[in-house]
């Protein structure tokens, strides 16, 4: 979410008034009360619930001023201290927020009692910030009182809604994966078994939307890449290819007189729309790319549509890690994306000299790709006397607006992936709590510029292939992540040999796993 510069609690609207006016504002619905000398209740003592409030908001005594009165009683006759210490507690956890301190606004929020909040604005920002900090038991606490409070405000159940579905996805995906299965087998059981003469290989045809390079995009130009040197492919973009992508590799744009037939077809993703073509072409088998936590509707769709193809084609789906495998328990292979390690590798050595360490990494420019907590981390690095640069991380420079000591934050295209990773000397990757991370390229490249990898290994997919203390690390906090990098500095031989292990480690991956992807792609009766 997006934090004002201060929280009104007479509107709920942004405010740069100085702190605790929102307090004041709120309890001026009361009569006049000296300062430090509690709340004066007479004009309200007496009024029935149900009446509209005295104050003029124009809601009933019992939603409003009543609320107060309950909260006055509640807290022993303090409220006007515990109101004030609520909003400017609420301020000072939206501008750490703002500041990329999501550690400390989520310590500030803690001694927040949902049951005592008396305005459901309170409620609902302690809400979302707790919900962007993935502190669902505490979000749905707040959330649900700010409901009780106001329950006719469409943002409260819209908010309440996204916690209720956070708590709840790992079942929902559960849920969703049995109706999948079923589709799935139906499917196989109407497949035409199809026989190739020995040797044979059929047309693949890839099939992905490739307006801009992401980690799904470029799985399907390395798909592209591994499979052309042995099976005919041609690589189509629903929509037109960027200029970056079209330097890299042939792409046909999909139109009304071209579209993918015959052969196998290799869906990367299932987030874009595919035309009539995916009904009337005729495969002989497709293989789905499924790997996105959130797209099993889509998913669902698209097997939908193939069960009215014609051609009645094998279908089988590929995951981008065991991980992600297990997580949504469908049948299917995995498939890790199939990095280049010939364009992704070391160029010149990297000195020993007691330099400043510089510490980065690269990725989309999307706010999910980053932790709350990422810009109090990067500044925690600069304090310790590492350099630090990110590719993509021009999403995150608001957190360091006026400070002087900030890390290099570069767009997207400033630098080539491999140009950049040759600038660094370790690499850390974390990202949001709630983005399940299916697989994570830019790591796999990483390793593949024989750099050490510190990990944060919760809900990400190639965390698996990391052995800690070997080819990289794998950190589950702050502390543990900040240790690594330490031992790092200190240990110029620690990083050499890690950074070789992990490079050797990908290497032998991406070539094990080139036979098999061909194997897999060539034959239209694979699996």
């Amino acid at each position: 979410m997006r934090f004002p510069a201060s929280f009104d609690a007479s509107s709920g609207e942004a405010s740069d008034v100085t702190e605790g006016t929102g307090a004041a504002a709120l309890l001026s619905r009361f009569d006049d009360h000296p300062s430090g000398t509690g709340i004066a209740m007479s004009r309200h003592a007496f009024t029935p619930r149900m009446l509209p409030c005295p104050c003029g908001s124009g809601k009933r005594f019992k939603r409003c001023c009543g609320l107060l009165k309950r909260a006055y009683r509640d807290t022993g006759g303090s409220f006007e201290t515990s109101a004030d210490a609520q909003i400017r507690r609420l301020n000072s956890a939206i501008e750490h927020m703002r500041r990329g301190e999501g550690s400390r606004a989520g310590a500030v929020l803690r001694p927040l009692r949902a049951d005592a909040v008396a305005a459901s604005e309170i409620a609902l920002v302690a809400g979302e910030i707790c919900v962007d900090l993935h502190l669902l038991t505490e979000a749905t606490a707040f959330l649900d009182r700010a409901l009780v409070l106001d329950p006719e405000n469409p943002q409260i159940r819209i908010a309440r809604g996204e916690c209720h579905r956070l708590v709840g996805r790992t079942q929902a995906w559960r849920s969703a994966a049995d109706g999948l299965r079923e589709q799935l087998e139906r499917l196989q059981r109407r497949a035409l078994v199809r026989q190739r003469p020995p040797g044979s290989s059929n047309h693949v045809h890839i099939v992905c939307k490739l307006d801009t390079i992401g980690g799904t995009e470029r799985r399907a130009l390395n798909l592209y890449r591994c499979l052309s040197c042995h099976v005919p492919v041609t690589l189509w973009s629903i929509v037109p290819a960027s200029v970056a992508t079209a330097a890299e590799a042939p792409v046909r744009l999909i139109s009304a007189d071209a579209v993918p037939d015959g052969g196998t077809l290799a869906l990367i993703g299932t987030y874009f729309e595919c035309a009539g073509w995916l009904e009337s072409s005729a495969f002989d088998r497709v293989a789905i790319c499924h790997n996105l936590a959130e797209q099993h509707a889509n998913l669902g769709r698209l097997l939908a549509r193939l069960e009215s193809n014609g051609s009645r084609p094998r279908v089988d789906l590929v995951f981008p890690s065991r991980f992600f495998h297990a997580l949504i328990d469908l049948p299917g292979t995995v498939e890790y994306s199939p990095v280049d390690t010939e364009a992704f590798r070391p160029r010149r050595p990297r000195p020993d000299s007691h330099r400043r360490l510089c510490v980065g990494r690269h990725g989309r420019a999307y706010p999910y790709k980053f932790h709350p907590n990422d810009p109090a981390f990067f500044r925690g690095l600069l304090a310790r006397g590492y350099s630090v640069r990110i590719l993509g991380g021009g999403i995150i420079a608001a957190a360091f607006d006026g400070e002087v000591r900030i890390p290099d934050l570069l767009d997207v295209g400033t630098l080539g992936a491999a140009e950049f990773l040759e600038t660094l000397d370790v690499f850390v990757y974390r990202k949001h709590p709630q983005w399940i991370e299916t697989g994570g390229t830019v790591i796999l490249e990483a390793m593949a510029m024989a750099l050490p990898v510190v990990v944060f290994a919760e809900g990400c997919g190639y965390a698996e292939l990391v052995i800690d203390g070997v080819n990289g690390f794998r950190v589950h906090d702050e502390a543990q992540a900040d240790a690594c990098i330490d031992r790092l500095r200190d240990d110029s031989a620690l990083r050499a040999r890690v950074g070789a292990a992990a490079r050797a480690s990908i290497v032998d991956l991406m070539r094990r796993q080139e036979a098999d992807c061909v194997r897999f792609y060539r034959n239209s009766d694979a699996m």
